[in-house]
């Protein structure tokens, strides 16, 4: 689960830096993410949990809960001038490619096909609040062996922090 959960933060704050007006530098991202048919995170110790939270992981507590996700991420100018997104090295191993990528006045939407060992698809929608800002949500559908189909939902926000990433 938590793998999954992870895969999908990374497609979709990898999503979020396409740079469709968008400054390079730090921008923070904070995704809200629940399903159907997810599981209960395992318990975790009091330690755990706080180094998940330092990380800017809020983990959910029951079966279907929200789990709350703040990453920092840094677009450079290269990648905003590309206008396309930076792809992490999770995407790499887990195979996942950008389909069908439209861009229609400030909204961006995708679809997303990964066929590593955690196959999955989705789609998604970024709408760009000027160039420091934008907002989001996305869906993606997987298959495990052991629980079955598995719809993830996210919403996210993006904003600009500063022209240094360091």
């Amino acid at each position: 689960m938590r793998r999954f959960a992870i895969l999908a933060i990374v497609a979709g704050a990898s999503l979020a830096a396409t740079a469709h007006a968008m400054k390079p530098g730090l921008w923070e991202i904070t995704t809200q993410m629940s399903g159907g048919g997810m599981p209960a995170m395992p318990a975790m110790s009091d330690a755990e949990r706080k180094q998940m939270e330092a990380m800017g992981i809020k983990m959910p507590g029951a079966a279907g809960g929200a789990m709350s996700v703040v990453v920092k991420h840094c677009v450079t100018k290269e990648q905003a001038e590309k206008r396309q997104p930076p792809q992490s090295d999770e995407d790499r191993r887990q195979r996942c490619e950008q389909k069908d990528v439209k861009t229609s006045g400030n909204t961006v939407t995708w679809k997303i096909e990964c066929s590593g060992e955690q196959k999955m698809t989705g789609t998604g929608s970024i709408t760009y609040q000027g160039e420091e800002s934008y907002k989001g949500e996305s869906t993606f559908n997987m298959v495990d062996a052991k629980r079955g189909p598995t719809t993830m939902k996210q919403n996210y926000s993006g904003k600009w922090l500063a022209t240094s990433c360091k």
